[in-house]
């Protein structure tokens, strides 16, 4: 096999692996724009009302009194720790990072086509959601200690990820520029 060929398949390669993390990632960020909508101030939990655990609901759900009073602990604990700011942050955020998902769906397609652009949409593309992982770090790490627990560890694993995923990019271009010499 030729090293274009070789390229080619680092590209394919990475392209699989990009659509895998791009779904899991949009995941990720609907999940807490949806969390962010609904978690909001004034709720029943926010003003500290008992939870309303109905016995048939927990035989429903296989959970104990204990597990249903814990859950609405976590809602208390986001809306505690939550500064004024950080809602309206994290859901302006999560939408960009919902825009961003796609459009790294949209790179790993080209990745893996055999009509990729070389790698530049994705280069553009893990850059964009490295720099949403700082901004999204940054702000966690600016929130109470408890809510602090809940980010910083998922941020830190994309963080990662997109890091990654970035440098995979870059030396599988590398080595495409070179095999075209």
């Amino acid at each position: 096999m030729s090293s274009t060929g070789t390229a080619k398949n680092n590209f394919a390669w990475l392209g699989v692996v990009a659509v895998l993390f791009g779904v899991l990632l949009l995941a990720s960020h609907s999940t807490e724009l949806l969390k962010q909508i609904v978690l909001s101030p004034g709720s029943s939990a926010d003003m500290n009302i008992a939870a309303q655990c109905r016995e048939d609901e927990l035989e429903e759900e296989q959970l104990s009194l204990q597990e249903c009073q814990l859950m609405v602990s976590n809602v208390q604990i986001v809306l505690a720790s939550s500064p004024e700011w950080f809602r309206s942050f994290q859901i302006s955020l999560s939408s960009i990072g919902i825009a961003a998902a796609l459009f790294s769906l949209v790179a790993a397609y080209s990745l893996a086509s055999t009509v990729g652009g070389k790698g530049s949409m994705a280069l553009l593309s893990f850059g964009m959601l490295l720099l949403l992982d700082v901004a999204g770090f940054i702000a966690a790490v600016n929130t109470g200690p408890l809510l602090r627990a809940q980010y910083l560890w998922p941020l830190l694993l994309w963080f990662f990820i997109h890091l990654c995923m970035l440098i995979a990019v870059i030396i599988a271009k590398n080595n495409t520029n070179a095999a075209e010499v």
